[in-house]
């Protein structure tokens, strides 16, 4: 199967470092019919660059020799990768994950397993597995990136993450049927 995920920054850093090792999914998703042994492409917001006269330029991504992802990382056209600095300016040209090309995948999902069951089925293990990180010593959760805010139990930072990608019908109030995924990452660089 030849399936996808976008991911933000803070998704992104969740998979990097293994605090992320589940998702849910709708079962009207695509993503819920993968089985075991598939594998889903992890597509980022990057900036396309090229080297000209030693420094990194921003460039459209047909022309790009490779990608810098927020965290500073550079994946090249030919395979080769490199940590470097964050970028900084306001006037680089990110793309939207939905447009990382191909060859720029830095990770990929082997799934483990699908399970179906209900959105609101899921535990606090199961939303710490989901990438709530917990706040002193597990009294506070928060959601990585760019959802706000402090919650006294990791299944409320999951909800809100949830609630701000999913639309009426599909939302945690709802408790849609979903398929969880259990995977592992399989760093390419």
């Amino acid at each position: 199967m030849s399936a996808f995920v976008l991911a933000d920054p803070g998704i992104a850093m969740a998979l990097l470092t293994g605090r992320k090792t589940e998702m849910r999914v709708p079962t009207h998703s695509p993503l819920a019919s993968v089985a075991r042994g598939d594998r889903i492409q992890v597509r980022e917001a990057c900036i396309p660059a090229r080297i000209v006269g030693g420094k990194l330029h921003a460039t459209d991504r047909r022309r790009a020799e490779l990608v810098v992802f927020a965290d500073g990382w550079r994946q090249y056209r030919d395979g080769r990768h490199e940590r470097g600095r964050r970028p900084t300016d306001s006037y680089s040209q990110w793309i939207g994950a939905m447009y990382m090309p191909d060859w720029a995948t830095r990770l990929t999902l082997a799934v483990d397993s699908a399970r179906p069951g209900r959105l609101r089925e899921m535990t606090r293990i199961e939303a710490r597995a989901e990438g709530a990180i917990p706040l002193l010593a597990g009294l506070l959760w928060r959601w990585p990136g760019s959802v706000g805010g402090r919650y006294l139990d990791p299944r409320r930072a999951f909800q809100a993450y949830w609630d701000m990608l999913h639309a009426p019908g599909d939302r945690w109030a709802d408790d849609p049927d979903v398929v969880t995924i259990g995977f592992h990452v399989e760093r390419e660089g």
